[in-house]
């Protein structure tokens, strides 16, 4: 990690710890943070509260100082429906996998793949596994997410209503269209 602020939930481990740790017998490493750390995970991600964070690792080491890590991420934690603005409990439980590589290592994806494994660069002699954590749960959460049971508000409509012809408004119903204001404003000005 490349960036000067010193990470919310830091779990450095030393890469010569890992020598021994090949794909037949990984080294399992099991972290957890503190109620300190998730309140700092928390207000990293724009989140009311994280209640845990754990993350249960298989790392191998590879050629040229890289690091396989497959992981088992658990987090507990409060979001905001987009819907209705209210608070809700979350768990979140995900797989990833990721591959730690030394910076000067670090290859630029010219075709951009997107089923590529994700790369997480390090400096120095260790890997730090409560950042990639984080970096991983803040990839998985949705960016939208709605409270289990809430419904849209009357007169909301997704693009799976108007495309399914369900959203229809008849002639003499009004739908309120901000971007056709704008435009006509545009227009005016030219």
């Amino acid at each position: 990690m490349t960036d000067a602020r010193s990470p919310e939930f830091s779990r450095p481990i030393l890469l010569r710890s890992l020598r021994g740790a090949r794909s037949e017998a990984p080294r399992e490493v099991m972290i957890e943070a503190t109620d300190a750390e998730c309140n700092l995970v928390a207000k990293r991600l724009g989140l009311p509260s994280v209640a845990g964070l754990s993350c249960r690792y298989r790392l191998t080491a590879e050629a040229r100082d890289t690091v396989l890590a497959e992981a088992a991420l658990t987090a507990r934690l409060s979001q905001i429906c987009v819907l209705s603005l209210d608070v809700f409990e979350d768990v979140i439980a995900e797989r990833f996998v990721v591959r730690f590589v030394p910076e000067s290592e670090l290859r630029e994806d010219e075709g951009g793949e997107i089923d590529s494994m994700d790369e997480i660069p390090y400096e120095e002699d260790s890997i730090d596994l409560g950042e990639a954590a984080v970096e991983q749960l803040s990839l998985i959460m949705d960016p939208y997410p709605h409270r289990p049971g809430a419904e849209r508000p009357v007169g909301v409509m997704t693009d799976d209503d108007l495309s399914s012809g369900e959203g229809a408004v008849s002639h003499d119903q009004s739908v309120r269209r901000p971007f056709a204001d704008l435009a006509q404003i545009k227009r005016k000005k030219r």
